[in-house]
């Protein structure tokens, strides 16, 4: 009589139990270490198919929130960046053409933008966070002052400009990314005399803003604001003080307009990023608010003070203001999937390691359920972080996935002791991906140690495997 496979006795130990089937038996040899490790392989990349569809599904949630988050901000006001003000001075120049081998004489306007001599700049901004379904945007209102003064010297830095200038056309022009934001009667202050009104957009002068048609910056007229300047003022130079009140959204920038700026910028927001090409000579950040300070030189800006055109210079030279969100988890999440073949590869050897030790055989098949309760884990932080936070969904996440798995395999291989090693191993793994999740400086760092770490361990236990031997059979169900 030939003897069944389900009759086989259970192997007292691993890898020294042979199996009386012969060499060449398929399921002898589907059984053996070598083989099954190879599959744990394939399984393993078999699973970068639903990880790819989770990571799809978190991008989708983003790009929602991003959408959201314009929505709010179209109400309120977007992102704002003040650059000026400028003296805008028209000129009518001489061109020539040549048309059927004539010359034609045309006379165009060209511009010239003159700058201020200096340009102080103070933000007050008050935060709050606006909310809209489950999603939040930071927002603000900015209580802002311009002051400076435009020199005596105009009239000569003009004189390197061909044609003649048309100084009773001249007027001052301000650029304000996103004119919706504004939430007081904008007006100038002329050599400490009363508010003179703003008038809307920038007439023939233009500055660079993102279209939202395609996205690219392109030359705008209608983002600012402008004022007639009268000729004495234009020739014998004056003194300005701007005030408004200003809503925004996520970030706050100024141009260094004047030939020598400074900018002072204080707000009720613990989580302040700065960027642009000038960055603080100042700050000071504490739990509940911010403050910094920045001076730009003359020759620190790179360009002369009157600039030839009709576009404004410096949309590229900012001082730059986020108002950074404490937990940014979308990307946060994205980050973990990127570790996730490692972290699944690392819970198979775990279990692997443990099924070698232990004397009992872990199906394939339980090893793919394994895996998607792994993959389970990103589709629970995802939907839980959008409702509780990062930190604490990544903990309910974490916690359930862990006791789910251990108990699984606890129950797969007969053994609770089993059971709750894995589960140990599992809630480091998580707290070790959560720090190098938090540092992400040193994730690269991290991320290599535990691997060398986790190889080395999977090394040393593995090292007398008969890798040719079966592996032993699971027990038939009671």
């Amino acid at each position: 009589m030939t003897t069944t496979e389900a009759d086989d006795p259970v192997p007292a130990s691993f890898p020294h139990a042979q199996s009386p089937e012969p060499r060449g038996n398929l399921a002898t040899f589907l059984r053996s270490p070598g083989v099954k490790f190879i599959m744990i392989g394939i399984i393993s990349v078999a699973l970068l198919v639903p990880l790819l569809l989770v990571w799809g599904l978190t991008e989708e949630r983003a790009q929602r929130a991003a959408d959201v988050s314009r929505r709010i901000a179209n109400g309120w006001g977007g992102d704002q960046t003040i650059n000026g003000p400028y003296l805008a001075v028209p000129f009518f120049v001489q061109r020539s053409r040549d048309v059927d081998g004539r010359t034609i004489v045309d006379q165009v306007t060209e511009w010239a933008l003159v700058m201020p001599e200096t340009l102080d700049v103070t933000a007050d901004l008050k935060t709050e966070e606006r909310k809209l379904s489950i999603y939040t945007l930071p927002v603000y209102n900015g209580a802002l002052t311009l002051k400076g003064r435009f020199g005596k010297g105009i009239l000569q830095d003009l004189t390197q400009f061909p044609g003649e200038p048309q100084l009773d056309r001249a007027f001052l022009v301000l650029n304000i990314n996103d004119i919706t934001g504004i939430r007081s009667d904008a007006g100038v202050k002329i050599d400490n005399g009363g508010v003179l009104p703003f008038d809307p957009g920038m007439r023939q002068v233009s500055a660079m803003a993102i279209a939202a048609a395609d996205g690219y910056p392109t030359p705008q007229t209608n983002v600012g604001v402008h004022r007639a300047i009268e000729r004495p003022l234009v020739e014998n130079g004056f003194a300005f003080e701007i005030a408004l009140s200003l809503n925004g959204s996520r970030s706050f920038a100024v141009a260094p307009a004047g030939q020598t700026t400074s900018f002072a910028a204080k707000a009720d927001w613990p989580h302040p990023g700065f960027e642009g090409l000038f960055l603080p000579e100042q700050k000071s950040v504490t739990a509940t608010n911010f403050e910094a300070k920045w001076t730009i030189p003359y020759l620190a800006r790179g360009i002369d003070r009157v600039a030839a055109g009709s576009t404004l210079p410096l949309s590229g030279s900012l001082m730059t203001i986020n108002l950074v969100e404490p937990v940014q988890f979308y990307q946060v999440i994205s980050r973990t999937l990127k570790y996730s073949i490692g972290f699944i590869s690392l819970v198979f050897l775990a279990v692997f390691v443990v099924e070698l030790k232990g004397g009992r055989m872990v199906h394939w098949i339980q090893y793919v359920l394994t895996g998607l309760a792994l993959i389970v884990f990103y589709v629970l932080l995802l939907a839980l972080a959008e409702h509780t936070g990062f930190t604490i969904a990544y903990a309910v996440a974490a916690l359930a996935t862990t006791l789910l798995i251990a108990a699984y395999l606890g129950s797969a291989t007969g053994s609770r002791k089993n059971g709750l090693s894995l589960g140990a191993v599992l809630l480091s793994a998580y707290g070790v991906m959560y720090l190098v999740l938090r540092e992400d400086e040193y994730a690269l760092l991290a991320g290599a140690l535990i691997s060398f770490v986790t190889i080395a361990a999977t090394m040393y236990a593995t090292r007398r495997v008969e890798w040719s031997a079966p592996v032993p059979q699971a027990l038939p169900a009671r």
